[in-house]
């Protein structure tokens, strides 16, 4: 009886260990994002581990066998992402902050695609005023910058872009205005805590 006490209590405890212990990734729900931060974050670990493992292959063959496995591992990836999201759509509204005193108003912020290279970030707008460029006529292209913060207000490393239109469209008041942006994988994988976006003026983005 006490042997197999002791046998009993060995098992618990070795599957415990390898729980905690067994380099099993984690993940993350995000309020807005989803687990699609923590599912870009655990495959590109692993793809950055595979390519550090290539660099410093010596063997030919191995190299080969180890360039194979990378090559699966993004279409796992891309296959993994494409999954979730088709399952678990990236609908919600993006919180955000405007700068003040524009000529514009954004009236909200939504994923428009996500992928396994990168998420795309669509800005609907409304022109409040004639938006000019410096030498005279009417704007035809409007840019707004921006980054992301997480839930303690740190700022996500990789998150500040800029979004814009590239179609003409001439920006009067009471015109409609889309611009679009897109966070790269390194961005993305630093995301399982977002919170918000915040737009910024040209002159931080440019620092």
């Amino acid at each position: 009886m006490k042997n197999l006490r002791f046998i009993s209590g060995l098992m618990i405890f070795t599957i415990i260990f390898l729980n905690s212990c067994g380099g099993g990734s984690s993940t993350k729900n995000n309020e807005f994002l989803g687990k699609l931060p923590s599912i870009e974050k655990n495959y590109t670990n692993q793809l950055d581990k595979k390519e550090k493992e290539i660099e410093e292959c010596t063997d030919i063959g191995d190299a080969f066998k180890l360039e194979k496995e990378k090559k699966l591992l993004k279409k796992e990836k891309r296959d993994a992402i494409g999954e979730y999201v088709a399952a678990h759509p990236l609908d919600k509204d993006l919180p955000f902050q405007s700068l003040p005193y524009t000529k514009y108003t954004i009236e909200k912020v939504v994923v428009n695609k996500a992928s396994s290279s990168n998420l795309n970030i669509k800005f609907v707008i409304t022109i409040n005023e004639d938006i000019k460029t410096d030498y005279g006529p009417v704007s035809k292209r409007l840019f707004v910058f921006f980054k992301a913060l997480d839930s303690k207000g740190n700022y996500i490393s990789k998150s500040k872009t800029v979004a814009t239109n590239f179609s003409k469209i001439k920006l009067v008041a009471g015109a409609e205005y889309e611009a679009f942006s897109s966070w790269q994988n390194e961005a993305t994988r630093n995301m399982e805590d977002f919170a918000k976006i915040i737009e910024i003026t040209e002159e931080e983005y440019e620092k």
